[in-house]
């Protein structure tokens, strides 16, 4: 079975030194629209909270979508992703598991 570009990533990315994948982060939270985004909220902004896409779900913070902008997103359309609403859905492999597996 041939691996899509966001199961590439995800394979690759764990392979790399914890140092890089710490940078790779930075820039991602650099290009990262999520304060742009209707559900983002001063609490969300306050712990420095984005990347959903990739970190998963807003643990404290976001609890309902109020639109969502990830679509027009230059890291999950990088990354190849599928869904979106990650800060209420969890992130592109937990929602993949869950429409998947289910």
């Amino acid at each position: 079975m041939e691996m899509d570009a966001f199961e590439q990533w995800l394979d690759t990315i764990w392979q790399v030194p914890a140092r890089e994948r710490k940078e790779y982060m930075a820039v991602k939270r650099a290009a990262c629209t999520c304060p742009k985004c209707p559900s983002y909220n001063r609490c969300a902004e306050g712990s420095k909270e984005r990347v959903y896409c990739i970190t998963g779900k807003s643990p404290l913070c976001i609890s309902e979508s109020r639109g969502c902008t990830c679509r027009n997103c230059a890291v999950p359309s990088g990354l190849g992703l599928k869904y979106h609403d990650f800060c209420t859905m969890g992130n592109e492999a937990a929602q993949r598991y869950k429409n998947e597996v289910h």
